[in-house]
């Protein structure tokens, strides 16, 4: 087995999406393969300080946003000191673009996992070229990573992954209704997302304007941060909500949470895969969402889950209405979602894929130095 010394660049400041994906990458690969793996992430980032002691070495670097430059220069001086035999880069938050650049200037190889479905310009191009392999994390993703990734470049997919034996907490709605002022007798829908428009919370809110009228034992969570707070509770305020939808702000608590809901509701416009997805799965809860982006991969209509079409608050609503009404119904999509979820983003299969990758590039790498020395 080829020993392998990694460098992860994770720009991300927040523990979730791909920070969350990389603790479970370096501690499967810990336990199973030769790899020794090195992360860079901001100084102050949660990843630093939930990674403080695990098995691999964690280097918080300066760092001022997308805009910090220099960040470059730390980083090849970082890859001088590890000397690393591949960069795998996480996230974008600008570690796509400099570590590109790092990897260029440093000749080391590097690749990219894209974990969002939106569209990218035509520079993009440009940046993949200094890959040798841009992940998707789904189907979905790769279409439109393939619109710009040159032909030379690997496009493999490799699924995100989840530990079902994390979510321990079981059911404890005196908690739910005590710490979200929920009244006993209501029924929970949550979202948990960033609120921004494409994740679409504001057809939630338009959806439950129906759902009251079916019943009015129900209450919203919404859980999240973003630059959509203030027009989300705009919109509260105007349709005279506020008893039964609340921004609940971002949580760190969501495997205690999600048992003690009825259905998670996720209205997305466009999504890399959904993490959240995964963790309803984890918890075996019922979910409506839209199948854009990644999201059928996850939820497939009428199996796993419900599906809605994008931007339909109307059939939002109805779907929220049966899903509160059939409790079996829903228990048994939540079942189906775990067993899916189970068997198909295992921590151990996307660390075995990663780990197959990282050996193929490498390989490849010292063949085409062995080449290019003997022609010289």
């Amino acid at each position: 087995m080829m020993n392998k010394r990694i460098l992860h660049l994770e720009f991300g400041r927040h523990f979730y999406g791909g920070a969350k994906q990389l603790e479970y990458l370096v501690t499967a690969e810990n336990s199973e393969h030769a790899t020794e793996h090195h992360i860079a992430c901001p100084e102050g980032s949660d990843l630093a300080r939930q990674l403080k002691g695990a098995k691999c070495k964690v280097h918080p670097l300066s760092y001022d946003r997308e805009i910090d430059a220099l960040v470059v220069q730390r980083l090849t001086t970082l890859i001088d000191d590890i000397t690393p035999d591949l960069i795998h880069i996480h996230s974008r938050h600008g570690a796509d673009v400099w570590g590109a650049i790092a990897s260029r200037l440093t000749g080391v190889p590097a690749i990219y996992t894209r974990r969002t479905d939106d569209n990218e310009s035509a520079l993009s191009k440009l940046k993949y070229s200094q890959f040798k392999a841009v992940v998707s994390v789904s189907e979905g993703v790769k279409k439109v990573v393939s619109k710009r990734c040159p032909d030379d470049v690997l496009q493999p997919v490799i699924y995100p992954a989840i530990d079902t034996g994390e979510f321990t907490f079981s059911l404890d709605r005196d908690w739910l209704n005590k710490t979200f002022s929920v009244p006993d007798d209501h029924k929970v829908i949550a979202n948990i997302s960033q609120l921004t428009e494409r994740k679409g919370q504001g057809d939630l809110i338009l959806a439950m304007r129906n759902v009251l009228e079916a019943s009015d034992k129900v209450t919203c969570l919404i859980f999240g941060e973003g630059p959509q707070k203030e027009n989300y509770q705009s919109m509260i305020d105007r349709y005279d909500l506020n008893d039964h939808v609340k921004l609940c702000g971002f949580s760190d608590n969501v495997p205690r949470i999600l048992p003690n809901i009825d259905v998670l509701v996720h209205p997305a416009y466009s999504e890399g895969l959904g993490s959240i997805l995964l963790q309803a799965g984890a918890t075996k809860r019922m979910v409506i969402a839209c199948p854009c982006g990644g999201i059928s991969e996850i939820i497939k209509h009428n199996e796993t889950g419900i599906h809605v079409d994008v931007g339909s608050p109307d059939a939002l609503g109805e779907q929220i209405i049966r899903a509160l009404e059939k409790s079996e119904r829903s228990e048994q999509f939540g079942q189906k979602l775990f067993e899916w979820v189970r068997d198909n983003f295992n921590v151990a299969e996307m660390a075995k894929a990663y780990d197959d990758l990282y050996t193929q590039v490498i390989h490849d790498e010292q063949n085409n130095k062995e080449e290019t020395s003997s022609e010289a």
